[in-house]
């Protein structure tokens, strides 16, 4: 179907074959010996959880991760055999949705240990096993370096589970935190048990880890995120140097032009006042499409190649903008919020900075009502 936001109020387009790229760029851009793990969390950041994992199945990625069981369910509904992975800690009672789905858990506690252990030990498997690493200043879903202790000693004894990996937390790319740095003790000494119990395990962490800090015995792997879906890496970033193409573009429509009289309010609560006579436009989109409700004063979209400014607070269902620059602007007229014309590029980093939140809030804000285009092309 050939891509129009002006056919629907609100609407974005997801550049497939971009996310392809971005994904064969990486492995290209790091040693051919690492594996990928492709971070599809929060609907794969709200590009479409199906649509973003079939393509990336196809592109040549080696395992996903998600944070819940849900997640990792549908994950497996669009393919069978990738490793699938859950970061977050589980509920009491999806051990055996786990272990039935092939879906590792990330074990945070002894006591989430036991229980995956004694649901593998009744359906009669090893189930596979990831653990946190302790990390200097823990939060409250890392175990300590005593407790992470108590879980590997556990993993390794017991037959009912098969500890595969380490993970290191974090997102990556955009997400506000520094990097983790893994407690150094607890490293060593894990070194030392995995090698006389004869296993080999990884380390998979975010782009802004720096996997030289493992002691030898560790293998690594990058779980790749955002930056699979168009988000710069971080200057702290192994990716640095890496330059991903864009892969979502977010359009709406005009909606109702109107010539208004200097002094006129525009948007709720009369914050703010016209200082001269204007052509105001109101775009159809709002908060409750995704666009933040303070971008009034802050950010600009593109109509017929021009920049414009909202104007006022944000509502619900629309936004205003001053288009007195242009006075032959129409209904229907497309607008870009996030992507580019012939002129102008609006990133989803420079929509960010304007009002101070992350890649990954912006991209999860767009909201259901606001529909999916996938397409094979390139964004323009």
């Amino acid at each position: 179907m050939e891509f129009s936001s002006t056919q629907l109020r609100a609407s974005v387009q997801i550049d497939l074959y971009a996310l392809e790229r971005n994904l064969g760029r990486i492995k290209s851009f790091l040693p051919s010996s690492r594996s990928y793990i492709a971070l599809v969390a929060a609907d794969a950041f709200g590009i479409g959880l199906e649509a973003a994992v079939a393509r990336l199945m196809l592109s040549g990625a080696d395992a996903f991760a998600v944070t819940n069981l849900a997640e990792a369910l549908r994950v497996r509904s669009v393919g069978a055999g990738w490793p699938v992975i859950v970061l977050s800690a589980t509920i009491p009672g999806e051990e055996r949705q786990f272990i039935s789905n092939g879906i590792t858990p990330t074990i945070a506690s002894l006591e989430e240990a036991k229980r995956f252990a004694c649901a593998a030990k009744e359906l009669g498997v090893a189930a596979p096993v990831h653990i946190k690493l302790p990390c200097e200043k823990s939060g409250i879903s890392i175990p300590g370096a005593t407790e992470a202790e108590k879980i590997l000693d556990f993993a390794l004894s017991c037959e009912s589970l098969n500890l595969e990996a380490f993970c290191v937390a974090g997102t990556g790319t955009g997400a506000p935190e520094i990097p983790e740095t893994p407690d150094a003790g607890f490293l060593e000494k894990a070194a030392q048990k995995i090698k006389a119990a004869g296993k080999k395990i990884y380390v998979h962490h975010s782009d802004i880890f720096d996997p030289q800090t493992l002691p030898p015995e560790f293998g690594s792997s990058l779980r790749a995120g955002l930056v699979l879906f168009g988000i710069r890496p971080e200057k702290n970033s192994m990716l640095a140097e890496f330059r991903p193409e864009q892969v979502l573009s977010f359009k709406a429509a005009i909606a109702h032009i109107k010539d208004l009289p200097k002094g006129a309010y525009i948007g709720y609560s009369h914050t703010y006042r016209l200082e001269e006579n204007s052509k105001i436009a109101l775009i159809s989109a709002g908060y409750g499409d995704g666009l933040a409700r303070s971008l009034g004063g802050k950010a600009n979209v593109i109509v017929r190649d021009t920049l414009l400014p909202i104007v006022g607070i944000v509502s619900m269902d629309q936004a205003a903008i001053n288009a007195s620059k242009l006075p032959n602007i129409g209904l229907s007229d497309e607008v870009v919020i996030i992507g580019s014309s012939p002129s102008h590029a609006l990133t989803i980093e420079d929509y960010c900075k304007t009002i101070n939140i992350t890649p990954a809030e912006a991209l999860t804000a767009i909201t259901q009502r606001v529909v999916r285009f996938y397409s094979a092309g390139t964004i323009k």
